[in-house]
């Protein structure tokens, strides 16, 4: 399987862990990280993001739809918007007939062999926070005419938001992931949400609040007396707060309980950036 990361800026350092994670899990995988920097990775196939930038993305990037607001200091809402039309540009140049697409802060346990029954080869397979968030905690993406058709709606939204001056988000642009939330209210059809809770499918895939619930922020790291962090406008959340559900990381393994059976969770999105703590046990350095 083709794994795609996509890197705008200074490189992160924990981009070792999620490499060398990818290696050890997954023996079939192929990574590939479209960068506008050089790296010393090896194992992985580089692609020069300026190489490959389309009239569209090069559009959004002129836009740069956060300049004025209060979000536009942080460079990580407009990388997060433009990584969705670099990586349709990166499969449309290296003709890829399926691909693996997850944040850079997302480690896997299990191959993605082991795990393709939710995934639709006809949508764009994505986890969400809810109906209205959808986060890159993990994608699949098949048919390049439906990323197609997933850039050309976000294009749509975000010309309609700067001729009306973001009416329809209390005059403020929203982020990626509400973007992206707004053509699914409207499109359903073109995407598939992937599972996320045991009552949905014995494979489950973490957005991002199983990863929250276990440690914390990268600002607020858990600590061991602090409180779970639980977003109400979550689904998981509610259902961690609720305690019908229940998550530990386990002999290496992130787990969901369920009327009292385990279900291994596919991904974590390790959110506070301590990935030593959460390592598979099958974790090799390649890097």
């Amino acid at each position: 399987m083709n794994y795609v990361l996509i890197s705008i800026g200074k490189l992160p350092d924990y981009l070792n862990y999620t490499i060398n994670t990818i290696l050890s899990v997954d023996k079939d995988a192929k990574i590939i990280l479209g960068s506008d920097q050089y790296t010393h990775f090896k194992n992985i196939e580089l692609v020069d993001l300026k190489e490959i930038t389309s009239v569209q993305t090069s559009k959004i990037i002129d836009l740069n739809i956060f300049r004025g607001s209060i979000f536009e200091k942080n460079p990580l809402w407009i990388t997060s918007l433009l990584r969705i039309f670099y990586l349709r540009d990166l499969q449309k140049n290296l003709h890829l007939t399926k691909l693996v697409h997850f944040d850079n802060d997302v480690l896997i346990y299990k191959p993605f062999n082991d795990i393709c029954t939710p995934i639709n080869s006809n949508k764009f397979n994505i986890t969400s926070s809810s109906s209205r968030r959808l986060i890159f905690g993990y994608s699949a993406i098949y048919d390049i005419s439906v990323f197609d058709k997933v850039c050309n709606l976000l294009e749509s939204r975000i010309d309609e938001g700067i001729s009306t001056n973001w009416e329809f988000n209390n005059n403020t642009p929203p982020n990626e992931m509400d973007l992206l939330g707004m053509i699914y209210q409207e499109n359903p059809e073109v995407f598939n949400l992937l599972p996320n809770l045991p009552y949905e499918s014995d494979i489950i895939f973490d957005h991002l609040g199983y990863g929250m619930y276990l440690d914390g922020s990268h600002t607020h790291p858990r600590k061991f007396y602090s409180r779970r962090a639980i977003n109400f406008n979550d689904t998981v959340g509610v259902e961690l707060y609720s305690k019908r559900i229940h998550a530990k990381f386990q002999n290496n393994e992130p787990l969901v309980i369920w009327n009292k059976k385990k279900y291994a969770l596919t991904n974590l999105h390790v959110h506070s950036k301590r990935f030593n703590r959460f390592l598979p046990s099958n974790y090799s350095t390649y890097n």
